[in-house]
């Protein structure tokens, strides 16, 4: 394999079609490995549990799960002795999941709906964060390092796959830089920032019932 081809694989999304990889990504302890993965680069076991506070023989665990199913893989490039692992995501350009492909395959919809129970919980846990709820006990307020912003746009099919291309090219952008300065030792605090990127026409979204109004809708009957 030459050169350019491996740059033409990891510059294209890797596909999961394969329900037990979706199932091995949707933990909240893999998804963050795969966050610090993403935005650092090639990484040890050792150096992945420091950045999670977790125990290296649990990270280790997970990690050797996420490979089982091609979700990551080992960086052999990095690992010049063979005596250390380093473990990097198939692709620089993150995960492509199709829903259609998965619910013609065994277990694909159950899969489907592990994943996106975890990913919406990770959602609503970014909005308590963003709003503040999350930080009452921190002593430091980390606002710099969040982003609170919505807007609405008129906007054609066509229109909107623009905006996504733009958007995701912009995300691309920043995580090349993130993982650049991974090692930096200039002596600026950065810290892993998740940020999620959703939009729908508005009238679906005003149809839906808040969070506040079905928690009080099931509240009141169990009373």
């Amino acid at each position: 394999m030459t050169s350019n081809q491996t740059h033409s694989a990891r510059d294209e999304p890797r596909s999961l079609s394969d329900p037990r990889a979706l199932k091995a990504l949707a933990h909240p302890l893999r998804m963050r490995l795969i966050g610090e993965l993403s935005t650092r680069g090639s990484m040890r076991a050792v150096d992945l549990a420091n950045a999670v506070d977790e125990p290296a023989n649990s990270v280790s665990f997970h990690l050797r799960q996420l490979a089982k199913y091609g979700v990551i893989e080992q960086d052999d490039d990095r690992a010049a002795d063979g005596r250390e692992r380093w473990w990097r995501l198939p692709s620089d350009q993150g995960f492509r999941i199709n829903p259609a492909e998965l619910a013609t395959i065994e277990g694909g919809e159950a899969a489907l709906g592990v994943f996106r129970r975890v990913v919406t919980g990770n959602v609503h846990a970014l909005a308590r964060v963003v709003h503040g709820t999350a930080f009452a006990s921190e002593e430091t307020s980390p606002e710099r390092h969040l982003i609170s912003n919505d807007f609405a746009v008129r906007l054609s099919a066509d229109e909107m796959d623009e905006l996504k291309d733009d958007m995701f090219d912009l995300m691309m952008r920043w995580m090349a830089r993130s993982r650049e300065l991974a090692n930096a030792d200039d002596g600026v605090e950065r810290r892993t920032v998740y940020a999620v990127m959703l939009g729908a026409p508005l009238d679906l979204i005003i149809d839906q019932p808040s969070d506040e109004a079905t928690t009080g809708h099931e509240s009141g009957s169990e009373n």
